[in-house]
This record gives structure tokens, sequence and C-alpha cells, in this order.
């Protein structure tokens, strides 16, 4: 078993080494930007708890448990988080053509528009976190942690863990 560093220092040290820390880091400073800067668009009842589900809604329509499960939040949860995002008006909720007792969420509109802005951001957003590195190395970062994503969680990619 590993030995528990007693100085405070040396247990940030390695926390701070650790790849957990780095991506968590990241990904909160990426959510806050990507917060701010939908804000600033207009988009100013966007709540940080929308992309857990909106990040996983494909254009053409998801079913609930698809998204619950894309977004790893119980179905209950899914449910009152899409009530508040259809609040919003950035999605609808619809029967599904193919069996009634199923719900399939849709962009509206204005999630149409919502999801063009993401895009935009996403992009600027990255841009940035790229000029960090050597030309080249952001790329080879983002494919070595998608390499890892799908060996580790080879479901986990939209689609290809969807029940039908």
């Amino acid at each position: 078993m590993r030995r528990i560093p007693n100085d405070i220092r040396a247990l940030r040290r390695y926390r701070n080494s650790r790849l957990y820390r780095s991506l968590t880091r990241t990904l909160r400073v990426y959510n806050r930007l990507l917060l701010e800067r939908l804000h600033d668009r207009g988009f100013t009842d966007f709540a940080p708890s929308f992309p857990a589900l909106l990040s996983n809604l494909d254009t053409r329509g998801t079913r609930i448990g698809v998204l619950s499960m894309r977004g790893g939040v119980s179905r209950q949860a899914a449910g009152q988080l899409l009530k508040e995002i259809e609040r919003c008006g950035y999605v609808e909720l619809k029967a599904a053509r193919d069996d009634a007792r199923a719900t399939t969420v849709h962009f509206t509109a204005r999630g149409r528009r919502l999801l063009a802005t993401v895009f935009e951001l996403v992009d600027a957003i990255e841009r940035d976190f790229a000029s960090t590195l050597e030309p080249g190395r952001y790329d080879q970062v983002r494919d070595g942690l998608l390499r890892i994503a799908d060996n580790v969680d080879p479901g986990g990619a939209l689609g290809a863990g969807d029940r039908p």
C-alpha cells in the first residue's frame, strides 16, 4: 500500500500531479467560461446543470432514458431537469413515434440557436486552451484523452452505449 505523505506540500504536489485533478480543474474552468460567455450572448437563464443533458441531446431527438444514461443521472433527475430546461424554451418533450409510453426530447428553435452558439464558444475556448501549448500539442493531448476514454468507457461515446 502506498504511504500517504504527512507533509501538506508533498500531499498537494502528489494530488496536483494526478490526471484526475488536472481534468477536474480544466473542466471546471471550461464550464465556467462557457456559462459566462453564454450569459454574455443573451442566454442568461442557462444554468450550470443544463449541459449534463443538453450536451447529450441529438439533433433529431433523444429519449429521456438515453439522456439520463448518457448524462449519468437517474431518470427522475433527468425528468426534473428537463422540465426546467423546457421552461426556459430550449427543448420540448414529445411522445415517441414508435412507443407512446416513451418521451423524446427535441431542441426548439431557441435550443438550436443555443447549440450553434455553444459550438462557436467551445471552439474559442479550445483555441484559448491550445494557445498554452506548443503548436500541435493540444491536438495530441485531446486525441490521447479520447483514446483513453474510448478504452475505459467504450459505451460512453454518444450513440455507442445507447439501448435501442
